[in-house]
């Protein structure tokens, strides 16, 4: 450009312009921020119906590998639903409430079922068993899932398959007792009294714990019976179950475990922890039903927790002892 026609444009430009005022705030808030806040908004009501609708089709993907033929298919969608149930589980009232879901229960408990009355089982078909009984336990659908566990839990079936479905009815009868529903599914608590009977240890264990949770007349009986098991884990199984429903009838074995505490296992051996939980739990069902034992019993149990309340050298279980020794000596 020449410097005349340079000269020119200048010429035309108005001699005062107006000064440079910077934007103002308010001015910056219309053009950038309320267009953005109305972006977001709509960002946000999209994300929120998309994540809706893709959890919903998230499980119910999970359920199409569930029935899938492919071992790895069938795997994943279980793995894939029990987080996502334990999830939900966690989130309380803001979760989808899928322990409630028919749908997903009756798929789970139909392909448990169908495995358990296959004709062989290999090891891989065992874990997925085990995986799809302990998987049961985290629905609030008892009319559901327990016809699958009480076949789960019959004596024809895997150790470690009887145990998850054995434990998943424990499981599921403590939380809806603790949310004010019990456990009540006619004939449950029978199958469970005819599976006490098996002459495997640790099924009697499970059983007697699982039967503690249930407020029947027949189960108490049961666990009465059990009080004199060969199996001193069975036997204490069975007095806690009935402290826990305010029976003081296992006074007998919670002695032998007070006696046994003065006899220390080796430190960190399976036996030192076996000892420990054994003791713990006994204190705590002392401390339950100190206020209905008779004088015998009190004369009897109290110069046992003395000791322990005194010298265990656990804090926590000297904490215990001295509650179950309050409540033995004072009735309360």
């Amino acid at each position: 450009m020449s410097s005349g026609n340079l000269d020119s444009d200048t010429a035309q430009l108005p001699e005062n312009l107006p000064p440079v005022q910077p934007p103002s705030a308010g001015f910056i808030v219309q053009l950038f921020v309320v267009p953005g806040l109305i972006v977001l908004a709509i960002v946000a009501v999209w994300a929120l119906f998309g994540k809706l609708a893709g959890s919903e089709s998230d499980w119910q993907s999970r359920l199409v590998e569930l029935r899938h033929p492919n071992e790895h298919r069938r795997w994943r969608g279980a793995l894939g639903l029990a987080q996502m149930l334990n999830a939900d589980q966690k989130l309380g009232d803001a979760g989808e409430g899928l322990s409630r879901n028919r749908e997903i229960a009756q798929a789970l408990a139909e392909v448990l079922t169908a495995d358990l009355k296959r004709a062989t089982h290999s090891d891989d078909d065992l874990k997925y068993e085990e995986f799809l009984a302990r998987t049961l336990g985290l629905f609030d659908l008892p009319d559901e899932v327990t016809p699958a566990l009480e076949l789960a839990m019959q004596s024809e079936n895997d150790r470690e398959v009887r145990k998850n479905a054995i434990g998943s009815i424990a499981v599921m009868a403590d939380r809806l007792s603790t949310a004010g529903q019990p456990l009540a599914v006619p004939g449950l608590s029978e199958a469970l009294i005819g599976v006490s009977r098996d002459t495997d240890p640790l099924i009697r264990q499970l059983c007697a714990f699982t039967l503690g949770l249930f407020p029947e007349a027949a189960a108490r009986s049961r666990l009465e019976v059990m009080l004199e098991d060969s199996d001193a884990d069975t036997r204490i199984n069975a007095a806690v179950a009935l402290a826990r429903q305010g029976d003081s009838r296992g006074a007998d074995v919670f002695k032998e475990v007070l006696a046994a505490a003065g006899q220390p296992a080796d430190a960190g051996s399976p036996m030192e922890y076996e000892q420990f939980l054994a003791l713990k739990n006994c204190l705590a069902a002392i401390e339950r039903v100190g206020p209905g034992l008779d004088a015998g019993q009190r004369s009897e149990l109290i110069p046992l927790l003395e000791p322990i309340a005194r010298d265990y050298r656990e804090p926590k279980i000297r904490i215990a002892a001295k509650g179950a020794l309050n409540a033995v000596q004072n009735g309360r």
